[in-house]
């Protein structure tokens, strides 16, 4: 029986905002739950399985450079930018989509700084949410 091609743990891509910050990133996870809505409407209730809202999780390392993901999310907080994610890498393909769309970046201070003392570690953010905004889009064109 032949098997599917497993997405490999080491090619992912995350860009935000046309920046790719794949270098600050040990974790990034995309996944849905049940929507919130104070009024379901007819379309809502017709969805099989009921709508979905669509969020990253990530984690990776503290950085105050101008160029990374932490400063960005300071820098830009609480606005809305597109994305586009790449869990294979590479080129978009029928066999290796990317999913594109515009994700919230989360309230300035969302993004932990500092951590415990260490004669030589370093400090990371973990469990940090973005939501994204509207529909996401499943892309195969190269």
């Amino acid at each position: 029986m032949p098997t599917s091609t497993r997405i490999k743990a080491n090619a992912l891509t995350l860009t935000i905002d046309s920046v790719e910050y794949t270098a600050d990133f040990s974790s990034v996870v995309l996944q849905s739950e049940e929507a919130s809505a104070d009024v379901t409407t007819f379309y809502d209730a017709s969805v099989t399985g009921g709508r979905r809202d669509f969020y990253f999780t990530v984690a990776g390392v503290q950085s105050t450079e101008t160029t990374s993901f932490w400063r960005a999310m300071w820098d830009d907080a609480g606005t809305e930018v597109p994305f586009i994610f790449a869990p294979n890498g590479g080129v978009a393909g029928a066999n290796t989509p990317h999913f594109t769309g515009t994700v919230r970046l989360p309230a300035r201070g969302a993004l932990m700084l500092g951590g415990d003392a260490s004669p030589d570690g370093t400090f990371a953010f973990d469990g940090v949410r973005m939501d994204i905004v509207g529909d996401i889009t499943l892309d195969v064109t190269p």
